[in-house]
């Protein structure tokens, strides 16, 4: 056992254990968890998903398993005969709700 700081002083070894210490991989576990995973967009940690919550993996490639597709939801609608260029002019203003490019097509 270790002396007082200060002789005489009822509180000096409660004052010396009271010393910050460094938490063990255990209790950083146990913190985490109780953590605020996914619990919104500015919660503390996020797993990977594709979730509105989640976080996308660095080498995410939107093809809808990943992360989502491209335009996904926003309920685009290609139209035009397929014959003609109309069908090509309508993929290219879709493409341009989500995608920015130049177009230079004639």
């Amino acid at each position: 056992m270790t002396e007082p700081i200060i002789e005489g002083d009822p509180w000096g070894l409660v004052k010396q254990d009271a010393k910050p210490t460094t938490a063990s991989p255990r209790e950083v576990n146990q913190f985490h968890s109780r953590s605020d995973v996914d619990s919104a967009k500015i919660a503390q940690h996020h797993t990977l998903g594709t979730k509105n919550t989640q976080a996308s993996a660095g080498d995410h490639v939107h093809d809808g398993k990943s992360s989502k597709k491209i335009g996904a939801g926003l309920g685009i609608v290609i139209t035009g005969s397929k014959g003609g260029n109309a069908a090509l002019a309508s993929l290219l203003s879709a493409l341009a709700q989500v995608i920015e490019f130049t177009d230079s097509t004639t």
